[in-house]
């Protein structure tokens, strides 16, 4: 172990110190973002750069698309090739938004009322008619067991407001159905509407307590099973509305190290948390240790992820892995969906070579333990 291995090693067991040990060595392997719909086509990627709209410079732009039954066909081709000391194949947890929205209506209606497409409705709009017999796949033979991750990727009511104001750029990314562009003077903390738990102010918070429900409801239509996790979008979430879910049936919830809540006052704060703690409602949470963003232009290799897994073993803890639907699907850019499922498959291999005795576990299995 080189001198940058050995740093991240040590500085991952510090993180790790604090929370609750399972004393064995358990990878789960969680990916947000499945479902929504993000850049819609090349056609609009080359639309919206036209415009100025700066899609080009994110990692996201250039490469993050809906899903196909092919990007999930090679990531099941990768996770069955490797198997733990049980036998168990390699497992991702995706955690998916339920809708997207319905351009169309939201136009009707002068952009004063949010309106929504299921996302197996936005499935069949995109010709993706076989989508949810690969989900059934990929679920029946727990290579890809889903989770929840709210009923979208948008903050509406910003969005909404955006829409209505007269901004040449919105409105071309809105006709690109584009929704992931903010124009100047909007929050930072909601940068690109993609925080869908941010409101500005009290009435804000039905609507997202119906969001959760009728997210909960179409997962439970779409999958046929109930989520039992949930994790918010960018890391920004409404404590008040945990009793929410606790009334639809989630349990645990997934975070990281630190994140952005609104508090009595209205006002957005970092909260920390660890692994094994609980709220008053009784939902417990569990940390992200881990990341794995190979899309990422800062992106390391396989030997910081793997640093990162082993701070967490030597302190007890599951390592929980933290990565996105951008690092696996090529609808965009082939070459994106290849780079991401090469590293995966590179990081599983290393993983049991280090770890004969690492156990592969879903969010949902690994969730029991807490």
């Amino acid at each position: 172990m080189n001198f940058q291995s050995l740093k991240r090693s040590l500085v991952s067991v510090f993180k790790n110190i604090p929370g609750k040990r399972i004393g064995r060595k358990i990878l789960v392997i969680e990916a947000d973002d499945w479902g929504s719909i993000r850049m819609p086509s090349k056609k609009a990627f080359a639309n919206l750069v036209a415009a100025g709209i700066p899609v080009d410079k994110s990692r996201y732009g250039r490469n993050d698309a809906l899903e196909r039954s092919e990007d999930l066909e090679a990531l099941f081709n990768v996770l069955s090739k490797h198997t733990d000391q049980r036998g168990r194949k390699a497992v991702i947890s995706p955690f998916c938004n339920m809708a997207n929205p319905d351009f169309g209506r939201i136009k009707e209606n002068g952009y004063q009322v949010y309106e929504y497409e299921t996302f197996e409705e936005t499935y069949g709009r995109y010709g993706s008619t076989n989508m949810m017999n690969t989900w059934k796949q990929g679920i029946t033979a727990n290579l890809f067991v889903p989770q929840f991750h709210g009923r979208e990727h948008i903050a509406t009511e910003l969005w909404l407001k955006a829409l209505r104001m007269d901004d040449k750029r919105i409105h071309i990314a809105f006709e690109n159905e584009y929704a992931s562009f903010s124009p100047a003077g909007f929050p930072a903390q909601a940068r690109d509407f993609r925080p869908n738990f941010y409101i500005e102010s009290e009435s804000g918070l039905q609507g997202l307590k119906r969001s959760l429900e009728e997210g909960i409801d179409i997962f439970k239509a779409g999958f046929k099973c109930s989520p039992d996790v949930f994790n918010a979008p960018n890391a920004v979430f409404v404590p008040s509305l945990n009793s929410t879910l606790i009334e639809k049936g989630i349990r645990f919830n997934a975070v990281p190290h630190k994140r952005l809540e609104r508090n009595e006052r209205g006002a957005y704060e970092h909260k920390n948390y660890v692994t094994g703690q609980e709220s008053s409602e009784g939902l417990k949470y569990y940390v992200r240790n881990c990341n794995f963003e190979p899309s990422e232009g800062s992106y390391k290799g396989i030997s910081h992820v793997l640093s990162q897994i082993q701070g967490a073993f030597l302190c007890g803890k599951a390592a929980v892995v933290g990565t996105h639907r951008v690092n696996f699907v090529g609808g965009l850019n082939e070459a994106n969906r290849k780079h991401g499922i090469n590293e995966l498959d590179n990081l599983l291999f290393a993983v049991v070579k280090r770890w004969p005795d690492v156990e592969f576990m879903s969010s949902k299995e690994f969730s029991s333990l807490l």
